[in-house]
């Protein structure tokens, strides 16, 4: 068992509790069903905020984002509430990926470590790193109806 298959369940769990004040101010839980088994499924994601829509980024190696494929809307759980967003996905122009890795990753220095980004004294993504790890992530949009 992996970290990851312990530590999201909780996460999720809190997110969608009166105690989601806690991790809501940097995570959001997507929640959908697998194309497949039909199974319900509930993923944290770190956000970075642009007026009404929410980017996340996630391995493109993770194959649980290819369920969103295809799909204009899914539910997200954001602030403690079930919500209806638009989604859209980007996994082949680098240089979109590239842009919302830097919006995200010089926000919140957690989202750097796990992207494998170091971070300049001044707080800005290393260049080489960054290039690096957009070929690398899939962007996922939520855009809140």
């Amino acid at each position: 068992m992996n970290l990851w298959q312990f530590v999201n369940p909780v996460v999720s769990l809190i997110a969608r509790s009166p105690f989601h004040f806690i991790i809501s101010h940097q995570l959001l839980v997507i929640s959908f069903k697998g194309q497949k088994t039909g199974r319900n499924f509930l993923v944290p994601l770190s956000y970075h905020r642009h007026d009404s829509s929410y980017t996340c980024v996630t391995l493109r190696s993770n194959i649980w984002w290819r369920n969103l494929k295809g799909k204009s809307a899914t539910k997200i759980w954001l602030k403690g509430k079930l919500v209806n967003a638009a989604v859209d996905l980007e996994f082949n122009n680098d240089e979109l990926v590239e842009s919302t890795l830097r919006d995200l990753v010089t926000n919140n220095p957690i989202d750097a470590f796990f992207a494998k980004v170091k971070l300049n004294k001044d707080g800005t993504p290393v260049q080489k790193d960054l290039f690096e790890a957009s070929k690398i992530h899939t962007v996922l949009k939520f855009t809140i109806n």
